[in-house]
C-alpha cells in the first residue's frame, strides 16, 4: 500500500546514513517514491531509476525558494522559515545558484557559465590537469603510506578550478577549507561561514576587475559590467557553485572510485592492463558509489502522480541518485562493481536541466587522478581494513579518509 502526505514516514537515521543500500533495495521493493524523514521534515524520496528519471524532468516539481521556504516551514511544523529576502547576502548566494533555480533564470545563467566547459576551453586545460596530480604526487614521493584525500583528491580539483577561473594561489586554501567547514556546518554555523565565503568571492571579482585575465572570472566579469543580465550577486552564487559543486563532487569520485578499485582488484588489474578502459571506469565509479546520493529538495508546485504515488503540491520531494543507479531494472546486477559494463543512461552526475555542468571536467581531473596514480605506483593497497573506510553521507557520500600504502 502506498503512503500519503499524511502518514508518519520513516525517519532515516545512522544506519542509512553510514550503509544506504540495503534501505534503498527495501525502498524500491516497497514503492517507486517512499515517504521518509530527514530530521525533523517528511520528503518523498524518489528510489526507483524511471521515476527518478522522470522526475528529474518534470515542470511541477520547482525550486522556487519562496515556495520551497513554506513548504519546508509546513513540512517541519514550524511557523515561519526565512523567505529569500530574510537571508543574508552569504545565504543568499549558497540558494541562487543553478541547482537552485528554475527557468527562465536557470537557462540565462546555464548558458553564461557554459562557457567555462566548452570542449576547446577542457583541451586546453587538460595537459595542466596532468601536471596538477603528477606535481601533488611529487610532493609526497617517497612516503610509504599516503591518505589519498588530503594529498591528491581533495587538492587536484581546487588547484584546476582555482586554475580555470583566474583565483590567486593564497587564496585556494582558504577557500578549500571554508568549503569543508561548509560541509560540516550546523544551522546555526553556516551563515556566517557562507558570508565569509560570499567575501572572498568578491575579493575575487575586485582584483580581476583591476587586473584582468585570460581566466573564466575575468569573461564572466565582464559580461557583468558590459553586456548585462546578471547580478553581481548571481556573479558570486555562480563562481562559489563552480568552486564548491565542481571540486567536492570531483575529490569524492576519486576517492570513491578508487576505494572500488582496491576493494575489487581483478578490476584494478584490469585497468592498469588496459588504459582503454579508464573513461568508462570512471563512469562505472559514479554509477556504482555516486557521490550526490540524495539531490537537493524540489517542492511540487501542482499535484502529480509519479509512478503510481501521489504527490500533493507543497509536499517536498528528494530524488535518491545513488538508489536509482542500482536498481535492477536498470543495471543487471546493480551492486557489482564492473568497469565494462555498459552504464548508459546513470544519473552519477544528474540529469535534466539540473545534469551537472561541470561533468566532463570532473571526468578528465578522475582520469588524470588515476592515470597518475597508476603510472607512479607498481603497488597501491589500503593501508586499513576495508570496513575501517568509513563514509558520512548527506546529501553526499563522502569519504572520511583513504590511507594508502604506495610504492
Amino acid at each position: 500500500m502506498t503512503q500519503t502526505s499524511a502518514e508518519a514516514p520513516e525517519v532515516l537515521g545512522p544506519d542509512f546514513f553510514r550503509d544506504p543500500y540495503p534501505h534503498y533495495a527495501r525502498f524500491r521493493e516497497q514503492a517507486p517514491v517512499v515517504r521518509v524523514g530527514m530530521g525533523p521534515m517528511p520528503v518523498w524520496l524518489v528510489v526507483r531509476y524511471a521515476e527518478a528519471r522522470a522526475a528529474l524532468t518534470d515542470h511541477r516539481l520547482v525550486k522556487d525558494q519562496d515556495l520551497m521556504a513554506k513548504a519546508a516551514a509546513a513540512q517541519a511544523g514550524v511557523a515561519h522559515m526565512p523567505s529569500r529576502a530574510e537571508r543574508s547576502f552569504g545565504e543568499r548566494v549558497l540558494t541562487s545558484h543553478l541547482l537552485a533555480m528554475d527557468p527562465p533564470d536557470h537557462t540565462r545563467l546555464r548558458g553564461l557559465v557554459g562557457r567555462a566547459f566548452t570542449m576547446h576551453r577542457l583541451r586546453l586545460l587538460k595537459p595542466r590537469i596532468a601536471k596538477v596530480a603528477e606535481g601533488l604526487l611529487d610532493a609526497v614521493d617517497g612516503q610509504p603510506e599516503v591518505d589519498l584525500l588530503t594529498a591528491l583528491a581533495y587538492p587536484m580539483p581546487v588547484m584546476v578550478l582555482c586554475e580555470l577561473l583566474g583565483v590567486p594561489g593564497e587564496d585556494q586554501i582558504q577557500f578549500r577549507d571554508q568549503c569543508v567547514a561548509l560541509n560540516e556546518a550546523s544551522a546555526d554555523t553556516m551563515g556566517p561561514i557562507a558570508e565569509e565565503m560570499a567575501q572572498l568571492v568578491l575579493s575575487w571579482i575586485a582584483r580581476r576587475r583591476a587586473n584582468p585575465g585570460e581566466d573564466l572570472l575575468t569573461d564572466l566579469i565582464q559580461v557583468l559590467d558590459h553586456e548585462g543580465g546578471i547580478s553581481e550577486e548571481e556573479l558570486v552564487s555562480m563562481i562559489f557553485q563552480v568552486m564548491s559543486a565542481g571540486s567536492g563532487p570531483s575529490s569524492h569520485l576519486i576517492g570513491n572510485g578508487m576505494l572500488s578499485l582496491l576493494k575489487n582488484p581483478e578490476q584494478l588489474a584490469l585497468l592498469r592492463a588496459d588504459r582503454s578502459l579508464l573513461s568508462g571506469a570512471v563512469d562505472e565509479f559514479a554509477r556504482y558509489e555516486t557521490t550526490v546520493h540524495i539531490s537537493m529538495p524540489w517542492v511540487a508546485a501542482d499535484a502529480l502522480d509519479l509512478g503510481g504515488v501521489s504527490i500533493a503540491a507543497g509536499d517536498l520531494v528528494m530524488v535518491a541518485n545513488g538508489s536509482a543507479n542500482r536498481d535492477p531494472a536498470q543495471f543487471p546486477d546493480p551492486d557489482t562493481f564492473d568497469i565494462r559494463r555498459s552504464t548508459a543512461g546513470h544519473i552519477g552526475f544528474g540529469h535534466g536541466i539540473h545534469h551537472c555542468l561541470g561533468a566532463s571536467l570532473g571526468k578528465l581531473i578522475a582520469e588524470a587522478a588515476v592515470t597518475a596514480l597508476l603510472d607512479r605506483y607498481d603497488r597501491i593497497e589500503l593501508a586499513v581494513p576495508s570496513e575501517e573506510i568509513t563514509h558520512k553521507m548527506f546529501p553526499a557520500r563522502l569519504l572520511e579518509r583513504l590511507p594508502l600504502l604506495v610504492g
